[in-house]
């Protein structure tokens, strides 16, 4: 989840709080964040150099110009293709606005009760969808506790993603390319403990206990049939959610 290809980023947005969540988890991810407080600024931003952002995190409720007004000045000054608009916001609704955000140039919407693995899936199927499809099966972001053991031994962690075939285990214990494991969980809309066994096909450099985003990635071993149902229904549900899937 941490990219070596790193973009630069700009967070428009007049909250300082969510200023910094946004900044310290894009940083985590390894790309180059600028800030600024409302639309005013970016657009002053914008004009010192369009072509030295890949990506701008758009409020739309901000002082002076707010979101709507920055994607239509964007538009009217022909901008729109330059870099790619994620709009972020705290008080709409997908369905109120999701048509005029796409009608002006947005790629989607993400509300402000986001978590960090959102953000980076997000991010990472906009500005790298060659990656995204290489990988085959969708990933979706969740952050849930779990249950793991490797032989005898008995741990906890974090759930970060999960596909049909694997998921991303955040763990405070390195665990090693090749490592077979017991994990135990349960996912949003179901009451069944999945039980699935698996084996680490890679790692992190970092183990969770000094990165949001270290830990390893684990393939699926032989899961149940009523188990694997319920995950791929857990993920087309949650890629319809964020308009991913029709």
């Amino acid at each position: 989840m941490i990219t070596k290809d790193a973009k630069t980023i700009i967070i428009a947005d007049d909250s300082e709080f969510f200023r910094i969540k946004l900044s310290d988890v894009l940083t985590e991810a390894g790309h180059k964040v600028r800030i600024v407080k409302d639309g005013a600024e970016l657009i002053k931003e914008i004009r010192i150099n369009p072509n030295g952002i890949d990506m701008i995190f758009l409020d739309l409720q901000m002082p002076n110009i707010d979101g709507f007004g920055v994607l239509e000045w964007i538009n009217d000054n022909g901008l729109r293709s330059k870099f790619h608009i994620l709009a972020i916001t705290g008080v709409y609704d997908i369905t109120q606005v999701a048509g005029r955000l796409k009608e002006l140039g947005a790629e989607g919407l993400i509300t402000k009760a986001f978590i960090p693995e959102e953000v980076v899936f997000r991010v990472n199927r906009i500005l790298f969808p060659h990656k995204a499809a290489q990988r085959g099966e969708p990933r979706i972001p969740v952050s849930l506790p779990v249950d793991f053991s490797v032989g005898e031994v008995s741990s906890t962690g974090y759930l970060l993603n999960i596909s049909e075939t694997g998921l991303f285990l955040h763990a405070r214990k390195t665990l090693f390319p090749g490592t077979n494991l017991h994990i135990r969980f349960t996912l949003p809309g179901s009451n069944r403990l999945l039980g699935i066994k698996g084996v680490v096909k890679w790692c992190t450099q970092m183990s969770g206990e000094k990165s949001l985003f270290g830990g390893a990635g684990i393939q699926f071993m032989h899961p149940a049939p009523d188990d694997q149902k319920i995950i791929r229904d857990f993920v087309h549900t949650e890629l319809k959610k964020m308009g991913l899937e029709e």
